[in-house]
């Protein structure tokens, strides 16, 4: 599958933390000009899309454009994935419908997984778990 970000592209947490917050706006684009209307659907289809489009704006270089969707959406796709245990520990809550508040530490924690593993899709959860505790003792 991927692997890590090729080294000319570093993808700091702050960076993807800023990335996260522009989310909330995002989301609601109904029209990109890449995809065209895209309407209020909330589908995950129609959200890729606003991402794409999004990194797509962001970033003048097209290739790290696509090395950062594709991890930003991987993240994302590995939180969903394991919301069902990450909500029992506490360190996701489901907010409205599939949106979800991340406590930070668990952020913290899988971007730095997905940015220093070969594969990092395959990394158990449980390891996850015990390094957002780890970076919680110092928020």
């Amino acid at each position: 599958m991927r692997t890590i970000l090729p080294l000319d592209f570093r993808y700091p947490y702050e960076e993807f933390s800023d990335h996260i917050k522009a989310m909330r706006t995002v989301r609601q684009w109904e029209y990109t000009s890449r995809f065209g209307t895209l309407g209020t659907a909330q589908t995950s289809r129609a959200n890729s899309a606003r991402v794409v489009e999004y990194f797509s704006d962001t970033y003048v270089e097209p290739r790290e454009a696509v090395c950062k969707v594709e991890l930003f959406l991987s993240i994302y796709d590995y939180l969903g994935r394991h919301a069902a245990m990450f909500v029992r520990k506490g360190l996701m809550e489901n907010v409205e419908g599939s949106l979800f508040s991340v406590e930070p530490c668990l952020l913290r924690a899988v971007h730095h997984v997905f940015t220093t593993v070969p594969i990092p899709e395959r990394v158990d959860p449980k390891k996850v778990l015990t390094l957002a505790n780890a970076f919680q003792q110092f928020e």
